[in-house]
């Protein structure tokens, strides 16, 4: 199944609206929702049960000047096996200059046997504000399936006014790499990375520091400034756990905008 989902949103005066919306199946969007500091909340729908080989599905979200975008999903998006095929993302968002977009969806979840390529591109101004984050889960670890998927690779680039500040890749292949071992995932079962760019540099080292307040034994997290940004990667043993910390530092930047 080959997924579109289209969105662009304009500011008209008052409050961020829908400019234009388009999606196919298995997309799905509703109109937004709107919170007492006027972010527009965006949540994808999905009608199939997860994602098999052979879909190719594809996000582009453009975000006018002066609006306030969040974009999340109902819920873990499911990486079924491929059973020797290939399942495909790409993710194209672009930020207009004043414009703020937090796009944070569910952790995504890998089966065993799952081979998956994404590809993001990311594009904001320097006036923008950018949430941004993935967080990726080894498996049904109740189930036994322990970093039993085939391969996970992710590529993520985050430009400013053009300029590449930040570049994430993604790879799990459990056949060619030690995941095990000492360098990889230190135990832990789940990853994640989250990007934020904010004028604010007040706000901005309010943000770093807040990293060292992890719960070392369920999540660890690091944090680096980027050139003008800040990039922040967590192991973790739950997804969940990964995902309401990174909830934690966006409200952070949600309720200074």
């Amino acid at each position: 199944m080959n997924g579109r989902l289209n969105l662009s949103t304009v500011f008209d005066g008052v409050k961020t609206v829908t400019d234009n919306l388009y999606f196919a199946p298995p997309f799905k969007v509703y109109s937004p929702f709107y919170d007492e500091n006027g972010w527009a909340r965006y949540i994808s729908m999905c009608s199939s049960a997860g994602v098999l080989a052979g879909d190719e599905n594809e996000i582009k979200l453009f975000v006018g000047e002066n609006c306030k975008v969040i974009f999340t999903d109902q819920g873990y998006q499911k990486l079924f096996n491929t059973n020797g095929g290939v399942s495909r993302q790409s993710i194209k968002l672009v930020v207009r200059k004043g414009g703020n977009l937090c796009y944070m969806p569910h952790p995504i979840m890998t089966f065993t046997g799952c081979e998956h390529i994404s590809s993001g591109k990311v594009s904001i101004a320097e006036s923008s504000v950018l949430v941004f984050s993935e967080i990726y889960c080894c498996g049904r670890t109740a189930m036994g399936e322990e970093f039993g998927l085939k391969s996970f690779r992710s590529r993520t680039v985050i430009t400013i006014d053009g300029r590449a500040d930040f570049i994430d890749n993604t790879l799990i292949d459990p056949a060619a790499l030690p995941i095990r071992q000492k360098g990889f995932f230190e135990g832990f079962t789940h990853t994640g990375f989250m990007y934020i760019h904010t004028p604010d540099a007040d706000l901005s080292d309010s943000i770093y520091e807040s990293c060292d307040l992890s719960d070392k034994n369920a999540v660890t997290m690091c944090a680096t400034h980027t050139e003008r940004g800040i990039a922040i990667r967590s192991l973790g043993r739950s997804g969940e756990e990964i995902y309401d910390l990174f909830c934690g530092i966006a409200d952070m930047v949600k309720k200074a905008e």
